[in-house]
């Protein structure tokens, strides 16, 4: 077979077919991947033959001319061997001479000898509609698929905007038109106006002016200067134009995502609602707005709005009951448009708010005056002034023999905090000590900080030497047993014939005296000292309080209330001294501004407090007759107090006393966890004496009768 070559139409390019089996079928440009059909060429002198479809090429085969061909001339390339019987299978295999394949420029076809004037010339390629070249069809796929992506990914975008922003603009409607209510929701894609280049594969002809200039990034040697570059190409290979803004559009939300609930009013100004004539029952300029459907549910009545915030969707019902459409003499439904809600109801447990209690107690007062007024309400006062929770210490009241009810009096000018405190109660030999909760008004320690020295005399209760260290073993594991250098601390004790030295803190000094005196009584001797002698009762704390327990109290307090507040309610009703150690109420995060509900009508003062502190894990501890503490249920444990119990009728003797308490102790089981206590037996009065805590006390208490009633 004589070798012959056919042109690409698209990128022009001169392709020699070797190989008749290629005759008829279609193949792809190794140059631009265009496909080709590959026609038999016309025989010398005569017409080419019509090429034949591809289908048919299968059933008829190749005619092959009946003569040889004419032996072409010298200038002619000779002919190559025939090659009708290989099978080919890849097109790459069928071209040869690559670089005169890829030549831009089309070449003009041989011509057989003798038909130079039958023959006419090759028609020149056929202008298309898209350039001819390699280079541009490789730039426009590239374009096609890029600004295929960059559609998708923003459709994607404007898609997850709409459903992930937070606000909503639905569309302004007239309250006086019959409109059915429709869900928001995007437009249907036709229409939306593309922003996009026109798509390549569409059909119809493009009349654009031709650019001058080759496109950006194709070189232009690669344009031939016959050829026609369309104007598509130029479009597709430019950057995508950001898209612009549209007008806005009554239906269509502009910038969130209508199905997220939030204030209707600020989604619908009243500019963007539709001109109708003014209703001169109106002021003017204020939107004419419906009445709000009960049926619709606000955002912020819904309980589970704690719970998702702002993005929890509500729906409203009417949307599906009129979306299928209405009677046809059905009334016209008016649009309803919910009004924004504010949440007024208070934190259940708000955080206790962090204070400064140094820096606030040095804020300062310009003039401050009080005449008698109970020292417990100037505490709540100087409280609420300056947010620092005030506590006072029962102990130090009983150190400085007044009660919370004691009056005060103030006057003073150009002070602050912590001196309208040290004013009140300096009187008194009392001091404020400052502790990261609050400032308590504790016993005055030395400025020094040294441990002062006191003589305690016991000539009245011992007769020989050995009395006086058995009262003073007893006096170092009654009176703060850990703050003894038996017990590594720093309490120092003498004894001496008559008397014991005892260096100690404050507090312990106090402490110690109180428990001799208690001894005296327990003897059936006067006290020697000049306290009050309520103080030094045999007679339980419990036992004290109970009478003022028993009264009949009437107290509702349903809404949130600061607990100072229902703290005065209950001293009120019960016409009991209330106490409260916010340093201890602060482990259950509880401080005087904390909101607090009490519900005690018709009950005694005794259960209402009971409801109260099982309410908020709290311990009511008796101080005595009238007064009672609130701590935290946590902290009961390492506060004990020292009680008598009367034992007289078991007739014990030392061994028999020694062998009941260790039995009475495995029942308290806050003794054995803090190790913070201890039961003795006084064998001169037949009592025993036991520092314990609250609830120590009671086992301690039903154990006794347990024998006793055995």
């Amino acid at each position: 077979m004589t070798p012959f070559r056919v042109q690409c139409p698209t990128c022009a390019a001169r392709l020699k077919v070797t190989s008749r089996s290629l005759i008829g079928q279609i193949v792809n440009c190794p140059k631009c991947g265009s496909m080709i059909e590959i026609a038999e060429p016309a025989p010398a002198g005569g017409k080419p033959e019509a090429a034949k479809p591809a289908k048919k090429q299968t059933e008829e085969k190749p005619k092959v001319a009946a003569t040889p061909p004419v032996a072409p001339p010298a200038p002619v390339e000779p002919p190559e061997p025939e090659t009708a019987n290989v099978e080919v299978s890849d097109s790459e295999a069928m071209f040869d001479n690559l670089d005169e394949m890829l030549d831009h420029k089309p070449e003009a076809a041989p011509v057989a000898a003798g038909a130079s004037d039958a023959a006419p010339p090759e028609t020149p390629p056929e202008v298309h509609r898209f350039s001819d070249t390699a280079s541009v069809g490789k730039w426009r796929n590239v374009a096609l698929i890029g600004g295929t992506s960059v559609m998708a990914l923003t459709t994607f975008a404007v898609i997850g905007y709409s459903v992930f922003s937070g606000k909503a603009t639905p569309p302004p409607v007239d309250p006086n038109e019959n409109q059915p209510v429709e869900v928001a929701q995007a437009d249907p894609p036709v229409e939306e106006e593309p922003v996009t280049t026109e798509e390549p594969e569409a059909k119809e002809p493009v009349e654009a002016a031709l650019p001058e200039t080759p496109p950006e990034g194709v070189p232009a040697a690669e344009i031939p200067a016959d050829e026609e570059t369309p104007a598509e190409t130029e479009t597709t290979d430019q950057p995508k134009p950001e898209p612009t803004a549209k007008p806005a559009d009554p239906m269509m939300p502009t910038d969130d995502n209508p199905f997220l609930f939030d204030n209707p009013d600020a989604a619908n100004p009243p500019a963007a609602m539709p001109d109708k004539p003014a209703d001169p029952s109106t002021d003017a300029g204020n939107p004419v707005v419906a009445d709000r459907s009960p049926s619709i549910l606000e955002l912020k009545d819904d309980p589970l709005y704690e719970v998702f915030g702002e993005s929890f969707p509500i729906l409203d019902p009417s949307a599906f009951e009129n979306a299928g459409g209405s009677a046809p003499n059905a009334p016209a439904a008016a649009t309803t448009t919910p009004e924004p809600v504010v949440s007024v109801q208070p934190e259940l447990v708000p955080p206790i708010p962090v204070v400064d209690v140094a820096q606030r107690l040095g804020d300062p007062i310009v003039r401050i005056e009080f005449q008698g007024m109970p020292l417990n309400d100037f505490a709540s006062f100087v409280t609420q002034m300056s947010t620092v929770p005030v506590t006072i210490d029962p102990l130090a009241l009983a150190a400085a023999d007044i009660t919370a009810t004691t009056p005060i009096t103030i006057n003073q000018t150009q002070t602050s905090v912590q001196g309208i405190l040290d004013s009140a109660i300096r009187p008194f030999g009392l001091e404020t000590h400052v502790t990261d909760k609050s400032a308590r008004i504790s016993i005055t320690q030395p400025l020094d900080g040294h441990r002062r020295t006191q003589r305690l005399l016991v000539d009245d209760l011992v007769e020989n030497q050995q009395q006086v260290a058995d009262i003073a073993y007893m006096l170092t594991h009654l009176v703060e047993p850990l703050s003894w250098k038996q017990s590594r601390g720093e309490g120092l004790y003498r004894i001496d014939p008559d008397a014991i030295m005892v260096t100690q803190s404050e507090v312990a000094q106090f402490k110690a005296l109180v428990f001799l005196e208690k001894l005296r009584v327990a003897r059936g001797l006067m006290p020697r000292s000049k306290y009050n002698p309520g103080l030094f009762s045999l007679t339980s704390r419990e036992q004290q309080l109970a009478p003022a327990l028993q009264k009949d109290v009437k107290i509702q307090i349903v809404v949130p209330t600061p607990m100072f507040k229902v703290v005065d309610q209950l001293e009120k009703k019960t016409g009991l001294t209330i106490l409260c150690d916010w340093d201890s109420l602060a482990l259950n995060k509880i401080g005087p501004a904390t909101p607090v509900t009490l519900s005690a009508p018709g009950v005694t003062a005794g259960q209402a407090l009971d409801q109260f502190c099982k309410a908020w894990k709290l311990e009511a501890l008796p101080i005595n007759a009238t007064t009672v503490q609130l701590v935290a249920e946590q902290t009961v444990p390492i506060m004990p107090w020292l009680e008598a119990y009367d034992v007289s009728h078991l007739n014990l003797s030392k061994s028999s006393a020694a062998a009941m308490i260790n039995d009475t102790k495995r029942e308290l089981s806050d003794l054995r966890k803090t190790t913070y206590g201890e039961v003795l037996y006084d064998p001169i009065s037949k009592k025993l004496f036991a520092l314990l805590s609250n609830d120590d006390h009671r086992r301690l208490k039903f154990a006794l009768e347990r024998k006793r009633s055995s």
